[in-house]
């Protein structure tokens, strides 16, 4: 009975342990393939990604890597789908919100400049547009539309004291001035 205890530990190291020697170099190839795919997406390069993803996806036969396959393609076509036209204020400031999310601070100036033409008294609108002008390093227009947020909604200095958006040009003097 102890014989049996050691074998079962034996094998079960690792499940790729009792693999052939062809099998593992195909799962290795496999996870060099997945990462250069990542590597594309991470690059911008969607498309390239998106290929490598169901080229691998239709050649392996690994659940594990499958599942996560399924994953990056998922984000893949997020990425590759037309993205819908904002009409309202509300539905520009979402987008601009989700672009500076996901690092996109031009897109987010973009947007939110578009809702602020429609409300130009907005502290929110005015609040968040200060936070993406932070991330592109602009100090002069972070200023600007901080000092506009906190004129309409005092609490937005507070708010900004805390912010992590803020923290690069936070000592600034136009920015220190106004957190200060």
């Amino acid at each position: 009975m102890a014989q049996k205890k050691s074998r079962s530990k034996a094998s079960g190291k690792s499940k790729r342990a009792g693999r052939g020697s062809g099998e593992l170099e195909r799962y290795e190839k496999a996870l060099e393939s997945m990462e250069r795919g990542l590597k594309s997406l991470y690059k911008g390069d969607t498309e390239k990604a998106k290929a490598l993803f169901e080229e691998l996806l239709a050649s392996t036969e690994e659940n594990e890597l499958r599942d996560r396959l399924k994953s990056y393609l998922a984000v893949c076509e997020s990425k590759l789908a037309p993205q819908r036209r904002a009409k309202t204020p509300e539905e520009m400031v979402t987008q601009g919100i989700l672009a500076l999310n996901s690092g996109d601070s031009k897109e987010a100036i973009k947007q939110l400049s578009k809702a602020l033409e429609s409300e130009p008294k907005s502290a929110h609108i005015h609040y968040c547009l200060a936070a993406a002008y932070a991330r592109s390093g602009d100090a002069a227009a972070t200023a600007e539309h901080l000092k506009s947020a906190i004129e309409a909604d005092p609490t937005s200095r507070i708010h900004a004291r805390a912010d992590a958006d803020f923290s690069a040009l936070r000592d600034e003097a136009p920015l220190a001035a106004l957190l200060g």
